[in-house]
């Protein structure tokens, strides 16, 4: 079995501008697991624990899908929920492409039998994960929360290998699916 989820990744300069988040949210009294800034990307698509045999569907249904190039810009350094914060993260301003492409991937694994996501797509990169909340993460996010911006290019999707060990999960690219402009 192998954990699977379909990504984007990011410019080296994006995930460099995180670091001073980091050290910023440092200063919060929450419990905070920082995410290493190698490991940072955008998910479109967790799909799960899958044996072998439907790996080989997935990373052939994943090439059949179609996608023009498209650029993101990145947003604010904020929470996931202001009253009970389990992720802090950078928003992500999609004109709407991030959105499309999340959503046909999510209709072609259907096809496997992989359950459609419920929740509605919000394109965003995960920066730190809340164990035990403080408020003073929002003094801290205060001082942070527009101190990255920069523009991410999406020229492909990667399909990639999730693996958790007591260190922190290890990402492992399984395929890349180049984005092509459409004729």
């Amino acid at each position: 079995m192998v954990r699977l989820f379909v990504a984007i990744d990011l410019p080296d300069e994006i995930r460099e501008q995180f670091r001073d988040v980091q050290d910023g949210l440092r200063s919060s009294r929450a419990r905070l697991t920082l995410v290493d800034q190698e490991s940072m990307h955008i998910t479109l698509k967790f799909i799960g624990e899958v044996s072998g045999s439907a790996l080989s569907q997935i990373t052939e249904i994943l090439q059949t899908i179609e996608a023009s190039p498209f650029s993101m810009e990145v947003g604010l350094i904020g929470t996931n929920s202001q009253r009970a914060p389990r992720v802090v993260w950078a928003e992500v301003d999609d004109p709407g492409q991030c959105r499309a492409l999340a959503e046909s991937i999510d209709s072609s694994l259907a096809s496997l039998g992989f359950e459609p996501e419920k929740r509605k797509f919000r394109p965003h990169i995960t920066i730190a994960r809340v164990r035990q909340f403080h408020q003073s993460l929002f003094e801290a996010l205060a001082g942070v929360a527009s101190s990255c911006s920069g523009t991410i290019p999406v020229r492909e999707f990667i399909l990639k290998k999730s693996e958790l060990t007591p260190d922190g999960p290890i990402y492992t690219d399984i395929l890349h699916v180049s984005l092509r402009e459409r004729s």
